[in-house]
C-alpha cells in the first residue's frame, strides 16, 4: 500500500543563524539524535527508519493519528495565512522609478529582485512578515514529483560568511503543492516561479505538468544540480543532459523555462549555458550552492547528517558574479544572478556583470526585509545616477567583444 503524502511541518520559519552550530551542539543532551528520531516518528507518523534516514517507506500503513494530524495541518496552511498591510504604490520608496526588467525571455517583472528557492518557503510564510507584493517575483521551494521528507539531521551548519545546508529537497510533492498553495499564490499578488527538481527527465516533466495551470505561476526554474539516476552525473554537469531536460520541459509548457546552473562543474558552465539556450531555455540562473563541508572537531565527524552540503551566502558571491559575467557573454537570453546578495550594491555587481535580475536567498534567514531593502537601494541608485531605468546598468561591466572558448 502506498503511503499518502505527508507534510513535514505546516510552516517553515526563517532560521536564526546568529547562534553558532558549535554552541548548539554543546548544549545538546547526550543521545539527542535518537530522541529526535523518536519524537519525529511520534509527531508525524513516520517510522523510525524514515525519521532516521529521511527516506519514505513505500509499504508502511499510516496510523490514524498521523492521518488526522495531516488533514488538520493541510487545512491550516491556508486558513491561518495572514499578510502584512500592503503599502500603497505611491508610498513605496521605489515608486516612480523604472525598475522593470525582462528576467527571462517573455517574462517582464516590475523590478529585478526575486527571492531564491529554498529560502522563501512557499511564499506564504514570509507574507506574514513583509509586503511580498513589492517583490519582482519569488521562487518557491524545490518541488519534486512525490513527497520527500528530506535528509537526516543536522541539516544546517554556519560558516564564517554563509551557511551550509543539506535539506534534501523536503517538500510535499508537486500535486500537493498545487493543491495547497495555488489559490493562495493567486491571492498574494506576486508572480511565482516554480523550482523544479528531479532525478530523471520524466521527473521534471511530471512536476511541470502538475503545476503548469496553477494560479500565480509565471515560469519554471529547473534545478539541474540533481544527479541523473541512470548515469549518476549531475544534469547540470553535462551539456547534453542539461539540454535534454530543457527540451523535454519546453515541450510541455508555454511558460518561460529558466535553468539554474550548478557551479560544481565550473569548466562546463559556459558549455551548459549554450546547450540549454539552444534547447529552448528562456533564461539562466547563476548559480546554485557550492559543495562544502564542516567537521565537528569534538565528535570527529562531519556536522551535517549527509556529510557535505551546499554553501550559500556572501562567501560565494565573487564566484557567482564571475560565473554570471562569463555566462552573460556566452548567451543571448537573460541571466538571473544569485549567490550572496545582501544589499543593493551586491545586486548592482550582478547587474553590471550582465544579469537582468537577482535572487536574494540566505540573507532572508537573518533579516526577511533584505529583499525590500535591495529594491529600495536600486531605486535610489537609479535616481541618484540620473538614469532613465535600472536597465541602463545591465551588462555595463562586460567587455565589448563576446566570450569565446
Amino acid at each position: 500500500m502506498t503511503r499518502p503524502t505527508r507534510p513535514r511541518k505546516r510552516v517553515e520559519r526563517p532560521i536564526d543563524v546568529r547562534r553558532s552550530t558549535e554552541e548548539s551542539l554543546e548544549q545538546a543532551v547526550e543521545g539527542e539524535e535518537e530522541e529526535d528520531t523518536l519524537d519525529l516518528a511520534d509527531v508525524d507518523g513516520a517510522s523510525i527508519a524514515e525519521a532516521a534516514t529521511g527516506e519514505p517507506e513505500e509499504d508502511r500503513t499510516p496510523t490514524e493519528i498521523a492521518d488526522k494530524l495531516r488533514e488538520t495541518l493541510a487545512g491550516a496552511v491556508i486558513a491561518e495565512v495572514t499578510t502584512v498591510s500592503r503599502t500603497p504604490d505611491a508610498q513605496r520608496p521605489e515608486h516612480g522609478v523604472d525598475l522593470a526588467v525582462e528576467a527571462a525571455r517573455g517574462l517582464w517583472l516590475k523590478n529585478p529582485v526575486l527571492t531564491a528557492s529554498g529560502t522563501f518557503g512557499q511564499g506564504v510564510e514570509y507574507a506574514e512578515l513583509i509586503d511580498v507584493t513589492r517583490l519582482g517575483a519569488f521562487v518557491n521551494k524545490g518541488t519534486t514529483p512525490h513527497a520527500r521528507p528530506g535528509n537526516r539531521q543536522y541539516r544546517i551548519a554556519e560558516t564564517p560568511a554563509g551557511i551550509l545546508n543539506s535539506i534534501g529537497l523536503e517538500n510535499p510533492g508537486a500535486e500537493e503543492v498545487a493543491r495547497k498553495y495555488g489559490k493562495t499564490w493567486a491571492q498574494l499578488g506576486v508572480p511565482v516561479v516554480v523550482n523544479v527538481a528531479g532525478y530523471s527527465i520524466a521527473d521534471y516533466v511530471f512536476v511541470v505538468n502538475a503545476l503548469d495551470g496553477t494560479p500565480g505561476v509565471v515560469a519554471f526554474e529547473l534545478n539541474v544540480s540533481c544527479p541523473n539516476v541512470e548515469g549518476g552525473m549531475l544534469f547540470g554537469s553535462d551539456p547534453q543532459l542539461a539540454a535534454a531536460v530543457t527540451r523535454a520541459v519546453k515541450a510541455e509548457t508555454d511558460k518561460p523555462v529558466i535553468v539554474k546552473m550548478t557551479p560544481n562543474a565550473p569548466d562546463q558552465v559556459v558549455a551548459v549555458a549554450r546547450a540549454v539556450e539552444e534547447a529552448g531555455a528562456d533564461g539562466i540562473t547563476t548559480i546554485n550552492t557550492i559543495l562544502g563541508m564542516r567537521i565537528d572537531i569534538a565528535k570527529r565527524r562531519p556536522i551535517l547528517g549527509t556529510g557535505s552540503g551546499g554553501l550559500s551566502g556572501p562567501a560565494i558571491r565573487p564566484i557567482a558574479v564571475h560565473m554570471t559575467y562569463r555566462v552573460a557573454q556566452a548567451v543571448s537570453i537573460p541571466v538571473i544572478g544569485a549567490g550572496g546578495v545582501t544589499s543593493a550594491n551586491d545586486a548592482l555587481e550582478f547587474l553590471m556583470a550582465g544579469a537582468s535580475a537577482v535572487q536574494v536567498g540566505t540573507a532572508t534567514f537573518a533579516d526577511p526585509t533584505v529583499p525590500l531593502a535591495v529594491i529600495e537601494g536600486l531605486a535610489a541608485y537609479v535616481r541618484d545616477a540620473g538614469l532613465a531605468s535600472i536597465r541602463d546598468v545591465i551588462g555595463v561591466a562586460l567587455p565589448r567583444r563576446p566570450l569565446t572558448e
